[in-house]
């Protein structure tokens, strides 16, 4: 896939796919899928996104990193990705954008868009506006249907919602996957070992949106292989709080050695308790413990 960081003309016909796509959950798949379609008709499979959210209040609120959300685009087919800085753009009218940026540089010749997608200065441009000014430059525009899931609506903000009620489980239904923690080990406190409950640690992302504070179980992978884990998501009371929130999890069937620096992916998969502080180490080690065991059990169905 190639990315483009700059408004570049381009040289092939496309088929643009317009949105923020944030976390690319089952409501933006549809819009990916109809783009990606087009290369049947010999158009190159697009998407024009920003940078950053439009959105002031939702830049620490987002549902994947930009290098995930790269990586789900380029999975599902998209072949080239515009990704433009959107100050450079915000003062451009809905014609202007249709015109010089769809039309001109993009070189599009069908758009697809969400049902609640807006464009233009200050978002003053609508749906039926992209559809009547496309047609006026040759570009047949599509709108997608909402997409729910279990009665709900596939959408970022349901999603936030979920997550932060702690209900991994159905936020994970309308992604279309499971929520995902990923990043470097860094070192931490070592009172895991001391406790013989040894962990990895990841910074979480400043810009996502966190789940509820607690335990979840999970799915760890790293050097291509997969183990069960127990995660906390918070800021370790009974060890001393910390100021930014942590990704602690342990595993409970991995004997290998230290991982530090190792890039770990951490998939939650359903929430176990709340995060709570404990009177002493003694405590906590048995929670874990127990944690670890209701993990494997909703995992992989077996008792440690």
């Amino acid at each position: 896939m190639r990315i483009m960081r700059e408004l570049i003309p381009c040289g092939d016909e496309t088929a643009v796919a317009l949105g923020f796509f944030d976390g690319v959950h089952r409501g933006h798949r549809a819009v990916l899928a109809d783009a990606v379609d087009c290369k049947r008709q010999g158009l190159v499979p697009a998407v024009f996104t920003f940078s950053h959210t439009p959105k002031p209040g939702d830049r620490n609120m987002q549902l994947s990193t930009f290098e995930r959300k790269a990586r789900l685009f380029e999975e599902l087919g998209i072949e080239l990705l515009y990704v433009i800085d959107f100050n450079d753009i915000r003062s451009k009218t809905p014609e202007q954008f249709v015109s010089q940026i769809l039309k001109e540089k993009l070189n599009a010749k069908r758009a697809f868009c969400g049902f609640n997608y807006r464009f233009g200065l200050n978002g003053s441009g609508d749906t039926s506006d992209l559809i009547s000014l496309c047609k006026a430059q040759g570009i047949l525009a599509t709108v997608c249907a909402p997409v729910t899931v279990g009665g709900l609506l596939a959408s970022s903000t349901e999603i936030r919602a979920l997550l932060k009620k702690g209900d991994i489980r159905l936020a994970n239904r309308l992604l279309g996957y499971e929520y995902t923690i990923s990043g470097r080990a860094v070192r931490g406190n070592h009172i895991g070992s001391e406790m013989s409950t040894p962990t990895i640690n990841l910074t979480i992302a400043h810009e996502l949106a966190l789940p509820k504070f607690g335990v979840y179980a999970s799915v760890v992978s790293f050097d291509g292989k997969s183990y069960t884990g127990v995660t906390n998501i918070g800021v370790k009371p009974t060890v001393g709080d910390y100021n930014a929130p942590n990704c602690e999890t342990w595993m409970p069937r991995f004997e290998g050695g230290e991982l530090y620096d190792k890039q770990v992916e951490v998939r939650l998969i359903g929430f176990i308790r709340p995060e709570k502080r404990f009177e002493n180490l003694a405590e906590l080690e048995k929670a874990i413990k127990q944690d670890g065991n209701l993990a494997l059990r909703m995992i992989e169905g077996v008792n440690i």
